[in-house]
């Protein structure tokens, strides 16, 4: 179990610093959204199937529909992420997007007909009162577009994760496996990347300037690379929603990193609200509450029972 907390934490710290990352250049040199996230992950599958040693070349799991269906789904949720992004700080997006564990736990409940335990329901309170609250705070012309993007994209991560623990290809410890796993993954969700652009702007030039180039590279191979391997990694250690209630850190991680980005003036503008952050706080305290009782509950399996057939 503590390699479990290790893995996750680690990948909760790389997208953290990948949200922060691609916001900057996204902001500082105007790139491309699609092509800039198309290119990195091109980069960052390559870089794993690379990585993965004998057998680099085992196309397995690019034959699974249900590959195809998590780079679906990556795309969908990438894309309404880095749109969210555009508005909001990483610390707002990160408190918006804790969403996700409510939906979580709804899809486990519809797919295993287990109940949440009782007071499990005072941290889903508590977490989508901090998601009101703070749209409630956000500018009246982005408060609606902002609300009903990032629900969807909580629609989508519930799915992506929970698919994800379900792979086949995602059951092994061997870190070769895993490496062509997300590779195939990352390539996969390229693909769709490549086709949604084409069908938005057509063909174009296909002029790609050097900075787009070597920066999209970069990021693909040094932060979203390990930040999909180490998702992968945790979900098969911790379970969905192991995974999904780790999440809530990621305000705050993205609220540090973004908060070094402005002091170096690597960052323009901050949209830093010590009142977001009181918001993630309670967003982290919900979740707590939500942990403790589902081990509460998993250490009486008799209530348990008895609360799934009521």
């Amino acid at each position: 179990m503590p390699q479990a907390y290790i893995i996750t934490i680690i990948a909760m710290l790389f997208w953290a610093l990948l949200s922060v990352v691609s916001r900057i250049l996204l902001l500082k040199f105007h790139f491309d959204p699609w092509m800039f996230s198309f290119i990195q992950l091109c980069a960052g599958g390559i870089s794993l199937l690379v990585m993965s040693g004998k057998g680099g070349l085992n196309l397995t799991s690019f034959t699974r529909p249900v590959t195809w269906g998590l780079g679906a789904l990556r795309v969908v949720t990438a894309a309404l992420y880095t749109t969210v992004l555009a508005w909001v700080s990483v610390l707002e997006a990160g408190v918006l997007g804790t969403l996700n564990l409510p939906f979580v736990v709804l899809a486990v409940w519809i797919l295993t007909k287990t109940r949440p335990a009782r007071f499990e329901w005072i941290g889903h309170l508590l977490i989508l009162s901090a998601i009101l609250l703070l749209i409630q705070t956000l500018e009246p012309e982005i408060r609606f577009p902002v609300a009903w993007l990032m629900g969807l994209n909580a629609l989508c991560h519930a799915a992506l994760t929970l698919l994800s623990e379900r792979h086949p290809d995602n059951a092994s410890d061997l870190p070769g496996a895993r490496a062509r796993f997300t590779g195939a993954v990352l390539l996969v969700t390229a693909a769709f990347f490549l086709i949604a652009r084409l069908v938005q702007n057509g063909p174009g030039d296909g002029m790609i300037e050097m900075p787009l180039l070597a920066s999209s590279i970069l990021v693909g191979i040094l932060l979203r690379a390990p930040a999909m391997f180490l998702a992968f990694w945790s979900i098969r250690l911790a379970g969905a929603l192991g995974y999904t209630a780790a999440v809530t850190l990621l305000p705050v991680f993205g609220m540090m990193f973004e908060q070094a980005a402005v002091a170096v003036g690597l960052l323009d503008i901050t949209r830093f609200r010590i009142e977001t952050l009181y918001l993630a706080l309670i967003v982290i305290t919900g979740t707590l509450l939500v942990v403790m009782a589902r081990a509460k509950n998993a250490g009486n399996p008799d209530k348990e029972a008895a609360s799934s057939k009521s």
